[in-house]
């Protein structure tokens, strides 16, 4: 008899150190997996940035230079993994694209096997170039053949 509790003790240890073990690896997965995330988005945020202030100025090299500014304040973002980050920003007459690319690291002998030790993140956004002053000249000129002149 007093073997038998002294056995079920035993398997409840051996049962907890299984699923104590299996929970801090689930949880640290979904860690890194969310910190992951949020380098994406970071990066998808600051590439759509680029591209939307890129487009709000006149000239091609006004609007290049606003875009390389929002894309240089990359490396100064708060990326919480993700190393090797680059940026650049193309204008040109009728659009703005921005792109940004990085490496989030993954720790572990199995993922650099499965993944080469690191994920790559790439994203890009284009912003057309929307003239307001050309647009309501459009619009006015629209409303003239329309209404025949008359105002």
């Amino acid at each position: 008899m007093k073997t038998e509790k002294n056995f079920l003790k035993g398997s409840y240890t051996v049962e907890a150190s299984v699923v104590v073990t299996v929970t801090m690896l689930v949880l640290a997965s979904l860690i890194l997996c969310t910190f992951y995330i949020h380098d994406r988005a970071a990066i998808q945020g600051i590439v759509c940035e680029a591209a939307s202030v890129g487009s709000i100025f006149s000239t091609e090299e006004e609007r290049k230079q606003a875009a390389q500014e929002v894309i240089g304040r990359m490396e100064e973002s708060r990326f919480l993994g993700s190393r090797n980050l680059n940026g650049n920003a193309a204008s040109g007459k009728r659009e703005v694209t921005a792109q940004g690319s990085a490496e989030y690291p993954v720790p572990g002998f199995a993922a650099k096997y499965l993944s080469d030790g690191s994920l790559e993140i790439h994203k890009s956004w284009t912003s057309r170039i929307v003239d307001p002053a050309d647009a309501i000249r459009k619009i006015k000129g629209a409303g003239e053949l329309l209404t025949g002149g008359d105002s």
